[in-house]
């Protein structure tokens, strides 16, 4: 096949990365000076960088932990990356997962009454695929409590709800701009708090990390250069077919490296600013044709933000009727040169020797292992083309031939929808 869509992506030419390249040289390696416009764009006191997301989410609970030594438990969604488990790991703290709402990707807020609130150190928001979480119940229960709140906007860059930007909702948020985040710049995590006393810990614990090396920054071009050159369907599926590259696969590596943010990461973040709106009104428009073209359709459902939420949509997520119905989407997709993919492969809870780690004893959540079995995301980033988006449309339609019988009579609502 020689074009295939990729699941997600941020549109990078090779002037940006030079621009980029000549300015980071220019700074002498000072990530301060690269994060200080994306601060004041997000209007916050205080940021800092790090090597990744994961990275970032590492050194904030470090940081708490160093605040509130007492308490060593992190309430997280109970289907989220497993990079965010990975991290809390990493950290020395215990897992409590939280159930799912899979009309919102939110957490489900019941079960925020049970945790355990004399050791109770952070909850994380996740808000998936940008769609920003109702932290109004999270604020309560830290509040109460004494914990953190920890506003993950790995997936949300640009992200709003009620006019307040994704990430700077809680004590502390972390951003992330590896390859598939709303803003791409191959790797990168920004860590953001208006807390005089939290910034001093942070800066505490980043100063212990290791700068970037001369070697490593000259591998980051190259990959910036192949991530430039691969993206664009026409030449995707070169990279798709090297396994190597582990795309769209999800681990739990509690072993992934930490360094300082290289400036060259940081200017191109900087210089990417500009576009984000723009971006992610794409993502919007092309995800809002789909939906429209396939809402009420039984075999599928599409999780929706709250009405005052401005989401990223860094993907658009889809949930299958059941399992084989996902597997047959995802397939047939593929097989037509559209990048779907089943994502995070379960939750949290389901995570091979996970249990060491957790601080409950039951920690299976019904809906969002559900989610794990029957979610899955389709490419909405600006290289999907018109023609691209009514294969989606067909293919997913056509899956009402295996409807069930309530779906009886949806396939030819299909052809009204798309007049």
């Amino acid at each position: 096949m020689l074009r295939f869509v990729p699941p997600a992506g941020t549109p990078l030419e090779v002037m940006d990365i030079l621009h980029a390249w000549k300015a980071s040289v220019s700074a002498k390696g000072k990530e301060k000076d690269s994060l200080e416009a994306l601060g004041a764009r997000l209007r916050v006191r205080h940021i800092l960088g790090a090597s990744s997301g994961r990275a970032a989410l590492w050194l904030v609970l470090k940081a708490l932990h160093r605040l509130r030594p007492e308490r060593n438990v992190v309430a997280l969604p109970a289907y989220t990356c497993f990079s965010v488990a990975a991290s809390v790991v990493r950290a020395g703290l215990k897992l409590h997962p939280l159930e799912m709402d899979p009309a919102t990707l939110d957490a489900d807020t019941s079960g925020l009454d049970t945790l355990p609130r004399d050791k109770l150190l952070c909850i994380l928001t996740s808000n998936l695929f940008g769609f920003v979480n109702d932290v109004s119940l999270y604020k309560r229960i830290a509040g109460e409590t004494g914990a953190f709140l920890v506003d993950n906007a790995a997936q949300a860059l640009g992200a709003a709800r009620a006019g307040n930007l994704a990430g700077t909702a809680g004590d502390v948020g972390i951003y992330s701009f590896g390859r598939g985040k709303a803003l791409a710049a191959m790797e990168g995590g920004a860590i953001v708090t208006n807390k005089d006393e939290l910034a001093r810990a942070l800066r505490e614990e980043q100063s212990q990390l290791r700068n970037s090396s001369l070697l490593h920054r000259a591998w980051l071009l190259v990959e910036l250069f192949a991530y430039s050159a691969l993206l664009p369907p026409r030449l995707y599926w070169i990279a798709e077919g090297m396994p190597f590259l582990k795309l769209g696969t999800t681990e739990f590596d509690t072993g992934f490296p930490v360094h300082s943010l290289d400036s060259l990461s940081g200017k191109l973040i900087v210089h990417l600013l500009d576009r984000l709106g723009e971006i992610n009104q794409i993502r919007c428009a092309n995800a809002a044709r789909i939906t429209e073209a396939l809402d009420g359709y039984g075999a599928l459902r599409f999780p929706q933000p709250a009405p005052e939420c401005q989401p990223t949509m860094v993907r658009l997520p889809v949930i299958a009727r059941d399992e084989s119905t996902r597997t047959r989407a995802v397939i047939r997709l593929r097989q037509a040169g559209i990048g779907a993919t089943a994502f995070y492969p379960s939750a949290i809870c389901d995570i091979p020797g996970i249990e060491r780690y957790l601080a409950i004893g039951n920690c299976h959540r019904k809906k969002a292992e559900r989610l794990s079995r029957t979610l899955f995301t389709l490419p909405v980033h600006p290289f999907v083309e018109q023609r691209d988006i009514e294969r989606i449309i067909d293919i997913l339609g056509a899956l009402q031939v295996d409807r069930a019988p309530e779906d009886v009579g949806c396939q030819e609502n299909l052809s009204a929808k798309r007049a």
